[in-house]
């Protein structure tokens, strides 16, 4: 019997997906045919490396779009970082809001997410031009060059300098992102012909980085003990356009706290997708340089590693998302509280809401704010948890990933915290010690 229920659930499914998207062939990321620095395809084109990143997930998420059954609307992504489950949901017909009050993933998004074609640079002679002037460009000495790269890339001091990029790259960025400035400030460029710019620009100082795609910290040497990754971190660092996808519609995007988002937003929302930060490392400094690209403020900082004799600030990190954007989701005594207001406020049918048992907030807490607010049923499986090398494995070697699937306009039956909690348990041993 239990079998026959769910043959019928995925022939319904089945019906619903081939009715709902002919894209979900697409949807799986391979790494061969959808590496981003080479695939054409939208949903992957120039993804830059990102902690929390949903790419390998998108299969599980849009699974949970099916089970809404909801083919159109609007969907808001209240926590939208590299974009790509926003991708998603625009390739698949949906009105999009994206929202994340990192200045990096604004104009990344800004990018991807509301525009739907390429803006015309009159004023430049048009987009051909644009990049082909920037890549041209020689490099010059600046902030990037002085303060993140050493002086001397066959011969660095690695006690004194930061080896971000090498410096030849570091020149280069500082011509490109100068060049920027000065067509911004000159009112060459508007907002969306700068953040096509800099959608190019985060996704390819990420390339040439001399780190594992966190800027918290670099390489000991070029790509490490072992030489890690050096067909990219040496190579040139060059500006491609984004891959963009037209749905027809009005996408929005938002820089700003998601619970004020919330409560402004006055628009009835069809499906709400959450993926609050779910630990203690805050992406402000995670991607630090990221946003130092996107708003060229320049931050006062040392240029060397060392002052007087003791090591300072080695990774350079800008302080601003300590009182600009510090998350209560980063704090485990604050984060479920949050997560219990925002449920709240929001106004949308459903919520969806990715949830990592390799994070900080408790599953059975996330279960009880859920099940409080409506129906609530859930989509899991389990993934190979990320590790930086095969000798630094983890004695859990995977986490489950779910989506859980809230139906505001209804409620949820009795037990379904319990029954939905015996489910993970199944799939999660860790759980149960």
């Amino acid at each position: 019997m239990e079998n026959r229920k769910k043959n019928l659930e995925y022939e319904q499914l089945t019906l619903l997906t081939s009715a709902f998207c002919p894209l979900t062939s697409n949807i799986k990321y391979k790494a061969r045919d959808h590496a981003a620095v080479r695939t054409q395809e939208y949903l992957f084109n120039q993804l830059f490396p990102y902690i929390g990143n949903k790419r390998k997930l998108l299969p599980l998420i849009f699974e949970a779009i099916l089970k809404t059954e909801i083919t159109e609307g609007l969907f808001v992504d209240f926590f939208s970082g590299s974009g790509v489950v926003s991708r998603l949901a625009k390739k698949n017909g949906f009105r999009i809001i994206a929202n994340d009050w990192e200045p990096y993933s604004f104009f990344y998004n800004h990018a991807y997410i509301e525009q739907n074609k390429y803006p015309l640079f009159e004023e430049l002679g048009g987009l051909e031009r644009v990049y082909a002037c920037l890549n041209s460009l020689e490099g010059v000495h600046g902030y990037i060059s002085e303060n993140y790269c050493p002086w001397d890339d066959k011969n660095p001091d690695i006690k004194r300098e930061r080896m971000f990029f090498t410096h030849k790259n570091g020149m280069k960025i500082d011509a490109m992102r100068e060049k920027i400035f000065e067509w911004e400030k000159t009112e060459k460029i508007s907002l969306s012909e700068k953040s096509i710019l800099l959608s190019s620009f985060i996704y390819s100082v990420s390339y040439v980085s001399n780190t594992s795609g966190v800027f918290k910290g670099f390489h000991n040497g070029w790509g490490g003990k072992t030489g890690t990754a050096l067909y990219r971190i040496l190579s040139d660092v060059k500006l491609i356009p984004p891959i963009l996808f037209d749905n027809k519609l009005k996408n929005q995007v938002y820089q700003t706290d998601s619970q004020i988002l919330a409560e402004t937003l006055n628009k009835k929302v069809n499906i709400t997708y959450l993926d609050p930060p779910y630990n203690q490392h805050p992406y402000g400094s995670n991607y630090h340089i990221l946003n130092t690209i996107a708003l060229w403020d320049k931050p006062e900082i040392n240029k060397s590693i060392l002052v007087d004799g003791k090591k300072k600030n080695k990774s350079a990190i800008r302080t601003d998302w300590k009182t600009e954007r510090r998350s209560a989701y980063n704090y485990k005594n604050k984060a479920t509280n949050s997560l219990e207001k925002l449920v709240k406020t929001v106004d949308s049918d459903y919520i969806l809401l990715s949830y990592s048992t390799d994070g900080h907030m408790d599953l059975k807490d996330v279960l009880d704010i859920m099940a409080g607010n409506g129906k609530l049923s859930m989509v899991s499986k389990p993934y190979k948890r990320y590790r930086v090398s095969t000798p630094r494995m983890s004695e859990k070697p995977y986490n489950v990933e779910t989506v859980l699937i809230l139906d505001k306009n209804k409620t949820s039956s009795k037990g379904i915290v319990k029954e939905l909690w015996n489910e993970f348990v199944e799939q999660d041993r860790w759980l149960r010690s």
